[in-house]
């Protein structure tokens, strides 16, 4: 049976609940603000009730507080992270594109285009204008070819810079990895403690969330707590974190001479896991980082991809134009001179042993094939005059043929020293002695402009051409796709912000309704105070 002051309890039990609730709604709106912070609420039941005698019923005893809980979709948190990975990666890959985009800076009137418009012009005017008298002419074609070559060499430098600034966010990148899982694991640790008496540590688990959603931008992660309570991160299967320990990614110098691709620069990091076992990346910056400094082909190409393009027009067109240059005569007579500098070396036809590294390795593209021969040197060739190599196709009678020439790239292209230091070393006759202003080779070089077996993608002007629009397609469909992964971030966090954000007006609300009931409250015990000061004073008094 309920004794007198059992109503002292009930109302205490309330008072000491509202009073709970109003701290919490407190540290709510004192975090509105917070980064990461996941709004909590008092989980109130009623407190067990006490059985009256002779079946009367339950008396209710009041109400007891069993956690404060935060109020989180873990649902929406395994979307919002998984669509973060994507939006890392094509968020980098844009801004890469874009840049690239800037170094070939075309359409405009001083990209790689005009440049080779005003050197071709320039050669046709010398074609009509190749006696003697018509030295300012040469120089104009000179002047013309160096600043072809300069334009081109510059691209490739920033090529390279790029390259070479990604390889630094790499590392940045992956000690920025390796700094988050140092703090999960420490907040792992902490979490496990304070929560073995059943209690939930949820400011440190707002601290954990967030850091895990800074995480899977850079790398995609899964992760799950056990039944133990104990915390794992993966990371493509392999545990990055397991509760306190940490398996730290590691960079490491590639090999000297042990380039993935001909164009890449020496000296890149490969990221691996610190056990030395290979890292496998499905999304997230770190992979789009890699991809853009790493990938020469497929539908993630990066930089190597433009490299090699630069480097194959160099090569093709200075080899092309040297091949014309070499059968021309200058006005001293002098023959057999190249235009564009390649070391003074010769033309090795190797179109059968290419063709038969081709038949040998199906699987091999023809830019591939050739890209790995380039890569075994000139030794795996037969040539021993010089190791460093390059391999144009020429299209001859419809025919494909294959010649080996010393390495010439984007970086490396320039007018022959010849050339540079005598005028009258440009093969602009067809013949030895000539007519007086004969320009027919001039007029052969000029012609190479409409050489549609140049390349794969026909003349040089259609080249340009097609390397710019593949650029074009390569950088719309990363900002769109990095567009559409803002937009369905955002959407994902305005709906986990309406489920755990804190809301200054539902919380100004609770706090007035915990204040009223905590005032209710104070109020019983005022009225059980008064009943019981009847029952001890005042009663008995009749007949005094």
């Amino acid at each position: 049976m309920s004794g007198t002051f059992f109503g002292f309890n009930i109302a205490r039990s309330g008072l000491f609940a509202s009073q709970r609730a109003i701290h919490v709604t407190g540290h709510n709106i004192a975090n509105a603000n917070t980064p990461g912070y996941t709004r909590q609420r008092l989980e109130v039941v009623s407190s067990n009730p006490l059985a009256l005698p002779g079946g009367q019923g339950m008396l209710g005893a009041g109400v007891d507080t069993n956690a404060i809980e935060n109020i989180r979709d873990e649902f929406l948190d395994f979307k919002f992270r998984g669509e973060n990975e994507s939006f890392g990666e094509w968020n980098v890959r844009a801004d890469v594109l874009e840049n690239i985009e800037a170094i070939m800076n075309e359409p405009s009137d001083t990209g790689i285009r005009t440049v080779m418009d005003e050197y071709f012009a320039s050669l046709q005017k010398l074609s009509t204008n190749a006696d003697e008298e018509g030295l300012t002419v040469r120089a104009l074609v000179r002047e013309r070819a160096i600043a072809l070559a300069k334009t081109i060499n510059t691209m490739g430098h920033q090529l390279e810079k790029m390259q070479k600034d990604l390889d630094f966010q790499v590392n940045t990148v992956v000690s920025e990895i390796n700094g988050y899982a140092d703090q999960i694991a420490e907040l792992n640790s902490q979490i496990f403690r304070f929560e073995l008496d059943g209690s939930h540590a949820n400011d440190l688990r707002d601290q954990r969330n967030l850091i895990l959603d800074q995480l899977s931008e850079r790398v995609n992660i899964d992760t799950f707590e056990d039944k133990n309570g104990k915390f794992h991160v993966l990371v493509s299967g392999k545990p990055l974190v397991s509760h306190q320990r940490v398996f730290h990614f590691a960079t490491e110098e590639r090999v000297k001479g042990n380039k993935k691709n001909n164009s890449d620069m020496e000296n890149l990091l490969d990221v691996k896991w610190a056990d030395s076992n290979s890292l496998k990346l499905k999304s997230g910056k770190l992979k789009g980082l890699l991809d853009a400094r790493d990938n020469a082909e497929g539908s993630e190409k990066g930089i190597p991809y433009y490299m090699e393009q630069l480097n194959n027009f160099a090569k093709t067109f200075a080899a092309q134009t040297n091949m014309i240059h070499r059968e021309g005569y200058g006005l001293k007579g002098t023959t057999g001179v190249d235009f564009f500098e390649m070391n003074g070396g010769a033309f090795h036809d190797k179109t059968t042993d290419v063709q038969s590294f081709m038949t040998a390795n199906p699987k091999l593209s023809e830019a591939q094939a050739i890209a790995q021969l380039e890569k075994n040197g000139g030794a795996a060739l037969g040539i021993t005059a010089y190791e460093d190599i390059s391999i144009i196709k020429m299209i001859e009678n419809g025919t494909p043929k294959y010649y080996v020439t010393p390495k010439v790239t984007a970086t490396s292209l320039a007018i022959s020293k010849t050339i540079d230091n005598d005028l009258n070393a440009i093969a602009a006759s067809s013949t030895h002695a000539g007519l007086p202003g004969n320009g027919d080779n001039a007029l052969r070089m000029n012609q190479l402009k409409n050489e549609g077996t140049m390349f794969d993608w026909g003349k040089p002007e259609d080249f340009m051409k097609s390397l710019i629009s593949n650029l074009g397609v390569d950088t719309q469909q990363a900002q769109k796709m990095a567009k559409n992964q803002s937009v369905l971030l955002e959407h994902l966090e305005n709906k986990r912000q309406s489920i755990s954000g804190v809301s200054i007006d539902e919380e100004m609300s609770n706090m007035i309704r915990f204040q009223h009931s905590y005032n209710a409250n104070a109020r019983m015990i005022t009225t059980i105070d008064e009943m019981i000061d009847v029952i001890v004073n005042r009663m008995g008094l009749v007949g005094r």
